[in-house]
């Protein structure tokens, strides 16, 4: 299967997106850093899903198993190797403290716990974080995958502890990142819904490339077509639950009612936010279940790819309705959109790179031959 097509068709568009929202956010940069930081953290976390997803589908499949990894691998490996770029991307976050978390303001502990709520702190955590991706990242990409003299059962065991590490560590993130910008706001399950949508996001830019080498799969068999399948499958299985925890959160916050969580929904319900919370859940999810239930429609790789595309712009904008109400003098901007443009530009560049040079060959684990166990 080549990558070239593919290549084609993404190199000279992030470049360009990479050129203008780089220009846009050197000029925010310098003339409103109010606007900027909320925005490209915003950016950050958005483009985190593809690696974090694509590093959890290799550890996953390397405890389950499942054909549809000989059709995905190359498009997965592109994708972790874009997590260098968004850790470097984050190191503008971490010096932009001050414009984005009103606990680290002098005097603001009385806001949060002092103790866990700052900044060496959270910088240290932050390093952890990191630390732990970028190295799971090396051992997917990097670790040879076949069964000699028994080598799947430990992979299994190492990939098994990779998961709870990640889980552990995007759950924590979350905490840190998004919900501490709210800090008298807590959710017990904001970090399960912030790990399902970065899944979610990930998951559905893979399989969005691998539908759009639609005419390449139809070549190579029905059984590739199986493959994108698949994957659409549980592509709908991470929509559906990425939907059952937004909402039991919802539902159990209204219902609560209570003075320190509710706000946080009443500020996301007043004015344009209302639309966009609509549009999320129309996007998100109504459609793609709808549309994706019908099984036909998942080896069609133009309703795959158009599901795709719809979850997409779902996850930007919850994100964008996740960060931004928390900044009301500042709101949306085209500084948000100069935001995602750059750093969305430069990761689908190296994305691309690495797809079509296919730098990053790895061995196929035999249980991928014989099919999911169990």
């Amino acid at each position: 299967m080549s990558n070239r097509p593919i290549w084609a068709r993404l190199r000279w568009a992030a470049l360009a997106t990479l050129v203008l929202g780089g220009v846009g956010c050197v000029v925010a940069g310098f003339g409103d850093a109010a606007a900027f930081f909320p925005g490209w953290l915003a950016a950050v976390v958005f483009c985190l899903g593809l690696p974090l997803a694509a590093l959890t589908l290799v550890l996953l499949h390397d405890l389950t198993g499942g054909r549809w990894m000989e059709t995905a691998r190359p498009v997965l490996d592109a994708a972790i190797a874009t997590l260098p770029i968004a850790t470097l991307a984050f190191l503008p976050i971490l010096g932009g403290l001050g414009h984005l978390y009103r606990w680290s303001h002098p005097g603001a502990a009385a806001l949060a716990n002092a103790f866990y709520l700052e900044r060496g702190f959270f910088i240290a955590r932050c390093v952890v974080y990191f630390v732990i991706w970028n190295g799971l990242a090396v051992y997917a990409l990097r670790w040879p995958r076949d069964d000699r003299n028994g080598a799947a059962a430990a992979i299994a065991w190492a990939s098994g502890v990779g998961l709870v590490l990640l889980g552990f560590s995007v759950s924590f993130a979350a905490i840190d990142w998004v919900l501490s910008l709210a800090p008298s706001f807590w959710s017990s399950v904001f970090g399960m819904i912030f790990g399902a949508g970065a899944f979610n996001t990930g998951l559905a830019l893979v399989v969005l490339v691998i539908a759009l080498r639609g005419p390449a799969l139809v070549r190579l068999g029905p059984v590739h077509r199986e493959h994108l399948a698949d994957l659409a499958s549980i592509l709908l299985a991470t929509t559906i639950f990425w939907a059952y925890v937004e909402f039991c959160q919802f539902l159990i916050i209204w219902e609560e009612n209570l003075h320190s969580e509710i706000p946080w929904y009443l500020q996301r319900m007043a004015g344009a936010w209302r639309g966009v919370m609509y549009a999320v859940a129309a996007a998100g999810f109504f459609l793609p279940f709808l549309v994706l239930l019908w099984h036909p429609s998942k080896r069609s790789g133009a309703i795959v790819a158009g599901c795709c595309a719809l979850i997409l712009a779902a996850r930007l904008l919850n994100v964008w309705w996740w960060i931004l109400p928390e900044f009301p003098e500042v709101g949306f901007s085209w500084v948000d959109i100069a935001c995602i443009a750059a750093l969305g530009g430069l990761m689908m560049l190296v994305f691309g790179q690495y797809l079509h040079t296919g730098r990053l060959p790895t061995p196929l684990p035999r249980v991928a031959e014989e099919g999911p166990r169990g």
